[in-house]
């Protein structure tokens, strides 16, 4: 379940740019809802020509500028000092080939995921010193090497740090910190990536944004989407000229990585989903190096070689988050109470530290719920995050410091790394953290106009052309369509996809549900449902026609807010932490009855828990209520039961006689909890 919530579109704003730019409605109710609505912003938003601030008008650029300067002219070795993602891997190969092509006495190093973790270590440090580094650049890391870089320092080192992750309350002791995020930063625009900053940072050395944005806004581009940073602004402006630039790479390991990844089409999505993942797969599994190399060599063999090397690794990178994920999965089943905390903390030794991440994408998404995945082999266990959109996970885990050793990241996305016998506190510290909040915001998805079915045509899929690259801060539009029938629902894919047929009025249409099985598909035809989509088009022996990817279904007049409220009371409840929702939440016998008589006549292997109370409507029974109900009959024998997010795997076992709920202690329990909280 998710909080749907449509933008706010100022009509009569709407209808003034239609009228003074000579715009479709369409296009123009599109600008309106993305608050694109003066002329310098609608000008340079559909502007193809790219316009660049000063980067020298960045906190403490000039001084990064003036010593670099001074190394390339006096010679001394450089190292730029990278991270061994996607973005970090770009932005170490921009300012590498940059520095290298005005002949500076430059190297390159980027740390091992596994030995040595994320950003500045001392042991590489030591090592750089004794290889005669005089100047270290930090590109998308640094920003905490608070220690690492005092001891640079007392080495006789010099650092400038450029990265774009939040700053601690002290920033360390560089020549140069470059970070827009900066407190005392004034900049224009501030949401760069690492890579995109040292975009900037080359164009304030070479003093010519043309020719940089010729030579390396493909680089940039990766960077900027795989980090998933607002395409707005200037990142937007990288994103189309690198877009452009990578259409028609001369980079002999892109053309080839291009080709293996089979991007027919580059665009934010085949950057996003086809060449990032491919990339980090090299960080993941193998070496950022071959990565790195790829971006670099003039080799036509290399490039097919690291080429076919990234497209193996990401393949057994899916390999393993599928096995990770199917485990956490059965972790949670066998401990349904781990899934009861606010913030879902899952730890266990064996799983790979490469993919983390990605498998806690995957969990948030499947609980709406934030997720922390934790590998622990070794005495320090490497663990990272992700958030749901209102809940700043980089701020609950800087609240619980204490309990780690290194950490950083984003409001959505965090890394950290903590000794084992620290987890269970930092568990508990995280959840006192976030149960602070009355409620936590609901996992959500916006749209950004509900449609009527009886006006969409094709000529709108031309128009949203002209909104890409679509990507973070710029997403691709999910439209609304509100009270559509179910008319049929149909296997297609070798049953792992769903055609829907629906229709309303004199309107019906095809919507394709992906990765969606019949048996999983939890409403029935004859329902009225609102469906999320996106618009696209298919051409099919030259007739074009519309498309529909359905992206979350729900039904119409049900109220998926309210229950998702009471799932998370109930939660919060089961989790021992009892508020004063719950005093009008206890169950009758008749709604007990109700619930059992259901299930009875109506037996199904899984049933989702809006469809389940939807139809349990006539007897007024809850989300909360439902699951207490369901606690009592799996505890009294009636049923089999278990939860998996927002699934009910339910069955009815064969019972004789009559049921007393005053047996049951989750109903003793419950009744005197209630009266407590009244």
């Amino acid at each position: 379940m998710k909080k749907w919530t449509v933008a706010e579109l100022d009509k009569n704003m709407a209808k003034q740019l239609t009228a003074a730019y000579g715009l479709s409605t369409f296009t123009a109710m599109l600008l309106t809802i993305r608050r694109i609505t003066a002329r310098e912003e609608i000008e340079r938003f559909f502007s193809q020509e790219i316009t660049l601030d000063d980067p020298l008008l960045i906190k403490d650029m000039d001084k990064a500028v003036e010593r670099i300067k001074y190394a390339v002219r006096s010679y001394e070795k450089i190292c730029v000092y990278g991270d061994y993602d996607c973005d970090g891997v770009t932005s170490t190969a921009i300012l590498y080939s940059y520095l290298e092509s005005v002949f500076a006495n430059v190297m390159y190093y980027i740390p091992d995921r596994n030995a040595e973790g994320y950003g500045m270590n001392k042991g590489a440090v030591e090592k750089l010193h004794a290889d005669g580094v005089r100047l270290i650049i930090t590109v998308d890391n640094g920003i905490s090497a608070i220690d690492e870089i005092n001891y640079a320092n007392s080495l006789g080192m010099e650092v400038v740090v450029t990265d774009h992750h939040k700053p601690l309350d002290i920033l360390p002791k560089a020549v140069a910190v470059v970070n827009p995020h900066r407190t005392d930063e004034t900049y224009s625009f501030i949401d760069y990536s690492g890579a995109g900053l040292a975009l900037k940072l080359i164009t304030a050395l070479e003093g010519d944004s043309f020719s940089i944005m010729e030579n390396y806004s493909d680089l940039a581009a990766l960077g900027t989407v795989a980090d998933i940073v607002p395409l707005c602004g200037e990142n937007r402006d990288i994103v189309k000229a690198g877009i452009f630039n990578l259409e028609n790479t001369e980079r002999l390991g892109l053309a080839a990585l291009i080709e293996k990844a089979g991007v027919s089409a580059v665009n934010s999505g085949s950057i996003g989903f086809r060449l990032a993942p491919r990339i980090n797969a090299a960080g993941r599994l193998g070496s950022p190096y071959d990565a790195l190399s790829l971006f670099l060599t003039e080799d036509d063999e290399l490039a097919e070689k690291n080429s076919e090397l990234l497209n193996t690794l990401n393949a057994e990178r899916q390999s393993i988050e599928s096995e990770i994920s199917k485990s956490i999965i059965e972790k949670l089943k066998e401990n349904p109470c781990l899934t009861y905390n606010r913030v879902l903390v899952i730890s266990s030794p064996g799983w790979n530290a490469g993919v983390i991440g990605i498998v806690s994408s995957r969990i948030t998404e499947r609980f709406g719920k934030p997720s922390i995945v934790i590998s622990e082999d070794g005495e320090v266990c490497k663990a990272s995050g992700r958030s749901v959109s209102g809940f700043s996970l980089v701020d609950a885990v800087f609240a619980c410091s204490g309990h780690l050793e290194k950490y950083g990241g984003h409001p959505m996305a965090v890394g950290f790394s903590i000794r084992k016998e620290n987890i269970e506190a930092f568990t508990k510290a995280i959840n006192d953290y976030a149960n602070q909040q009355e409620y936590m915001p609901l996992a959500s998805l916006k749209l950004d106009c509900n449609l009527n079915p009886d006006t969409i045509v094709i000529d709108m899929v031309h128009q949203l052309k002209v909104f890409e690259p679509f990507g973070c801060g710029n997403p691709k539009p999910v439209f609304g369509l509100k009270g559509m029938r179910l008319d049929r629902i149909t296997p297609v894919g070798g049953g792992k996809h769903l055609k829907l047929s629906v229709s309303r009025n004199q309107s019906r249409f095809s919507l394709m549900r992906f990765s969606l099985t019949a048996e999983e598909f939890p409403y029935q035809e004859g329902d009225l449902l609102d469906f999320a989509v996106n618009l696209d088009s298919n051409i099919y022996q030259g007739r074009e026609s519309l498309s529909f990817n359905v992206k979350d279904i729900r039904l119409s007049d049900f109220n998926t807010d309210q229950a998702m409220y009471e799932l998370q009371d109930y939660d919060l409840y089961k989790s021992g932490v009892i508020t004063k929702h719950i005093a009008d939440k206890y169950p009758t016998r008749q709604e007990f009855a109700s619930v059992y008589l259901y299930l009875k006549k109506n037996p199904k292997e899984l049933y989702a828990i809006d469809s389940l109370c939807y139809r349990l409507r006539p007897a007024g029974i809850g989300v909360f209520k439902l699951l207490f109900i369901l606690d009592i009959m799996k505890e009294l024998y009636l049923i089999d039961y278990s939860r998996d997010a927002d699934s009910l795997y339910i069955h009815i076992r064969e019972v004789s006689g009559k049921v007393d709920l005053k047996a049951s202690r989750i109903y003793r329990k419950l009744e005197e909890d209630i009266k407590n909280a009244r």
